[in-house]
């Protein structure tokens, strides 16, 4: 996996980082989920992937950057 891989074909929230570019999983709504980073998007924004069968389809590296995210948003 290549950090600097551009991924296309992403809505605005994947290709803002802020939902999984595989299975569209919302970030901002959902708690403790890990993420695995697979590229950029055309903007240049960062973009992820949930870790396990998405990250895997996605080519993700589970080594390289992982992060925490969700929070309690109601």
């Amino acid at each position: 996996m290549n950090p600097e891989k551009i991924i296309t074909g992403l809505t605005a929230a994947q290709a803002d980082g802020l939902a999984c570019v595989v299975c569209g999983r919302d970030y901002l709504r959902a708690s403790g989920v890990v993420s695995l980073l697979v590229g950029r998007s055309l903007t240049g924004s960062q973009v992820f992937a949930c870790e396990g069968r998405c990250g895997e389809v996605a080519g993700a590296d589970p080594t390289m950057a992982r992060r925490r995210v969700g929070g309690d948003r109601r």
